[in-house]
């Protein structure tokens, strides 16, 4: 696992510890009682746990007959088309409901123009309402189309902090993690992800490729790309190259 992926875990557990070593000095002097205590320490304890999880997974081995530095090369050049292809894919398959966003979801109506609002004032809202999952994901998603994947991050990981099942959180952040160099890790979120919301192009279009490219599993990679192409709502371009792979992977 290569950073800024490990250098979030990191952050994120020792942050974790620190607030547990704050909270116990907070319920020492009489700042917290007993039962906010209790579920303060549970909810640190949980973030500090999934943070050591994820740290101490196993990273996939190079494929035999793969170097480091030739995968290492691939996954540069993959990366250096991921941003375009995402982004193609995500304006033809999520496309955003005309003008802005809902901010309170389907039942409440309120709606924000975000072509109106910048990426400084987006921060501004989240920062001051953290529990707004749709907000955070719609500046992650500004970040994603950037191509400001660092920034993007820290945002999906603060979404699965507050709703751990999240797929849309769960698929990009398995897709950073991914062309971090971590294939196995990012193939495993984004098979969540897909658990969570089954039949998501984009989900699937991007697990294929990190199975595809990242794990070297050509096979099991077609099923995938089959259903991004009876869905009907990949692009052209898409379309291209998931039919080129799966030609190249029954050859």
């Amino acid at each position: 696992m290569n950073t800024p992926v490990r250098a979030e875990l990191e952050r994120r557990r020792d942050r974790a510890l620190d607030d547990l070593v704050a909270l116990d000095a907070q319920e020492a002097c009489g700042e917290l009682d007993t039962a906010t205590a209790a579920q303060l320490r549970s909810r640190y304890e949980a973030e500090a746990a999934a943070a050591l999880r994820a740290l101490e997974a196993p990273v996939a081995s190079p494929a035999p007959g793969r170097s480091g530095r030739r995968i290492a090369a691939a996954l540069v050049a993959f990366a250096a088309i991921a941003v375009i292809v995402v982004i193609a894919l995500v304006t033809a398959v999520e496309p955003r409901p005309e003008g802005g966003f809902a901010t309170g979801g389907p039942e409440s109506g309120t709606t924000v123009d975000l072509d109106a609002v910048s990426v400084e004032e987006m921060e501004q809202v989240v920062a001051a309402n953290p529990d707004i999952i749709p907000m955070r994901l719609a500046l992650a998603r500004r970040y994603v189309e950037a191509g400001d994947f660092s920034s993007a991050l820290p945002h999906y990981f603060a979404v699965l902090e507050r709703d751990e099942r999240n797929p849309e959180a769960l698929m990009y952040l398995g897709w950073m993690t991914y062309l971090s160099g971590d294939a196995a890790t990012g193939v495993s979120l984004l098979e969540q992800s897909l658990e969570v919301a089954p039949g998501d192009v984009l989900a699937m279009w991007l697990l294929a490729n990190a199975r595809y490219h990242g794990l070297g599993d050509r096979v099991g990679a077609i099923p995938l790309l089959e259903a991004v192409l009876a869905s009907g709502q990949a692009p052209a371009d898409i379309v291209a190259e998931a039919e080129r792979m799966i030609a190249e992977a029954r050859s």
